[in-house]
């Protein structure tokens, strides 16, 4: 028995250890494309002809290997599944591509899905652990170590991991431990090789006014939320209704992108979104801001570029709590910003316990327990809808 521990034990690390690497590496990719595309706005010119190589790419590979984080989850309990190791390159390049050409898009997608690749790696290599009932041991430790490493939050990747799940494996100790030991060496190592995860600065309102920041942010998450999730069902539905194929669908797709970042001078908006996010804790944004990145994302998601939606889900509700707030005059824009990031995020995930740990993290623990209550009034407003759920 100690033995099987001790070799899980092993296992764990390397995922941990692999994914922190990985998330590092793409980090830093990823802050150097961004720079690119900024410096060449033109760039985005590109985009069809990568949707056009991104099909080709896909039409060619196993179908596994282009799944996401929804795909992870169904496949927990089923041992005939197949969780690819090229899942890990193929995610990190076509991102990279993502950003580079001017998709809006995010990047928990990217570390999720190499965390839970490399998982698997061991696998390949050594045989006998097929024999081995690992598929949730490989899963949640790779989802709880993508997470921890892109975020720099172990907190709240532990949690994630078991809330997207319904928790349904809570009871299981050794898998409590082993996510933990691969959240902790993940975030470890990211935070070694860099770069610096993003952390704010909250300042508190007057306990006065705290109750309508709250009623606020819950309102805005939930609706933002809603409009998030929808958006995304319909316009899927609708473009592939009118594209036939997926090369149609993703150059129309992309030239409908470009009209509109250019009808609207909507660079700030595309790619990550990382420098409005930061300027909604110190100045006031406009709900302008919410409804152009929510329609772009949707636009480059729903077509099937990747990248993940969560960094975007941040900008929205920032900027829409944020704007909202400041309407009646409530202006503590890093609170009411901090409030709608994770409220917003937690509402269209499914997971407000794991979102108000991620602000304890990154805002502190006071803000972190308020937005306990902002999170879960969302995620009610939300009902049993996710992203990650189809």
């Amino acid at each position: 028995m100690m033995k099987k521990y001790f070799k899980y034990l092993l296992l764990t690390i390397f995922t941990g250890a692999a994914s922190g690497l990985l998330s590092s590496t793409f980090l830093h990719s990823l802050n150097f494309v961004t720079e690119l595309r900024i410096k060449h706005p033109e760039f985005i010119y590109g985009l069809p002809l990568f949707g056009i190589i991104f099909a080709f790419i896909v039409k060619r590979i196993p179908h596994y290997v282009n799944q996401g984080v929804p795909y992870l989850l169904s496949e927990i309990d089923n041992e005939k599944a197949k969780v690819s190791a090229w899942m890990a390159p193929y995610i990190f390049i076509t991102s990279i591509g993502t950003h580079l050409f001017g998709g809006s898009a995010g990047r928990e997608g990217v570390g999720v899905i190499m965390g839970a690749s490399v998982s698997h790696l061991p696998t390949k290599i050594f045989k006998d652990l097929n024999k081995e009932n690992l598929r949730a041991l490989l899963i949640y430790t790779g989802i709880a170590a993508g997470f921890a490493s892109i975020f720099g939050t172990p907190y709240a990747a532990f949690i994630f991991a078991f809330e997207l799940h319904h928790f349904k494996e809570i009871k299981r100790v050794d898998l409590l431990f082993f996510t933990a030991i691969a959240c902790a060496s993940a975030a470890f190592i990211a935070h070694l090789l860099g770069p610096v995860h993003s952390h704010f600065q909250v300042i508190l309102p007057p306990s006065s006014t705290i109750a309508w920041y709250l009623i606020i942010a819950s309102l805005c998450s939930g609706l933002g939320a809603n409009i998030f999730y929808f958006g995304m069902k319909y316009y899927t539905k609708a473009i592939s209704f009118l594209c036939k194929g997926l090369e149609i669908k993703l150059f129309v797709g992309s030239l409908l992108i470009i009209a509109l970042v250019f009808m609207i001078n909507g660079h700030d908006y595309i790619g990550i979104g990382t420098d409005i996010i930061n300027d909604s804790f110190i100045h006031e944004r406009s709900i302008q801001d919410f409804l152009i990145k929510a329609l772009l994302t949707i636009m480059t998601l729903s077509i099937g570029f990747k990248g993940g939606e969560v960094t975007p889900l941040f900008f929205m509700g920032a900027t829409l709590t944020n704007a909202v707030s400041s309407m009646f005059g409530l202006m503590s824009f890093s609170f009411s910003s901090a409030l709608g990031m994770v409220g917003l995020f937690g509402a269209v995930t499914n997971t407000p316990l794991a979102s108000s740990v991620m602000a304890m993290e990154l805002f502190g623990p006071k803000v972190g327990c308020l937005t306990l209550i902002s999170c879960y009034l969302a995620k009610f407003m939300m009902g049993k809808r996710s992203i990650y759920r189809h």
